[in-house]
């Protein structure tokens, strides 16, 4: 099932496989579209500024921290001051209660995997959404709460890279792999001697 994919790995020496969230597992632009329409409800009411702040992303990536300072320079009839505007945008983000899912496809790899793999899982920011978006997801279906990490739980450190955060998951892995889609998720895998794969919402290798 594997080897079509990933061919560049030989999975007969794997015992432990590891995956980002965002961007990784499931289409992040399915989050972004749902919590900008609920900013865009709750404090602009403008479609051409949501339709701004989807194709920013798109363009920008998930890292991109100038978002809604910029949609607020589009907003033309906002009764918020820039800090306001920026903060509740903000609130509203992090409080989110995403409805997101994995493919089907991404739903047979990951049963596939949890078959034959110890899984772990290594996501960023901030705790409480991530854990919301992991419920969402149902991701409890593959992954043993042991090896999952919300690094936004921890201290800086955990973050880039996230090599701190193999310490708070008792594995072996010596024969890893790991999943991501930045260039921060290769940079973390290869600096700690896992084998990496970059793909997009599982469904693209590189």
């Amino acid at each position: 099932m594997l080897s079509p994919l990933f061919k560049n790995i030989d999975w007969r020496h794997i015992t432990s496989v590891g995956f980002d969230m965002d961007g990784t597992l499931y289409n992040e632009f399915d989050f972004i579209k749902q919590v900008y329409s609920e900013i865009n409800n709750q404090l602009i009411q403008n479609e051409s500024v949501l339709s701004f702040m989807n194709e920013r992303w798109l363009d920008k990536g998930s890292s991109y921290s100038h978002i809604f300072n910029e949609a607020y320079d589009k907003c033309q009839n906002t009764v918020y001051k820039r800090e306001d505007f920026v903060r509740k945008a903000l609130d509203i983000y992090r409080n989110f209660y995403p409805k997101i899912s994995l493919s089907d496809r991404n739903k047979r790899l990951m049963s596939y995997f949890k078959e034959n793999f110890k899984l772990y899982l290594i996501t960023d920011g901030n705790h409480e959404l991530q854990k919301r978006k992991f419920t969402s997801l149902e991701l409890e279906k593959y992954f043993d709460e042991r090896y999952v990490v919300f690094t936004g739980e921890h201290s800086s450190e955990y973050h880039k890279p996230k090599n701190k955060s193999l310490e708070l998951i008792d594995l072996n892995f010596d024969n890893s792999v790991f999943f991501g889609d930045r260039n921060i998720d290769r940079e973390f895998a290869l600096s700690s001697n896992i084998k990496f794969i970059k793909v997009k919402d599982m469904l693209e290798a590189s």
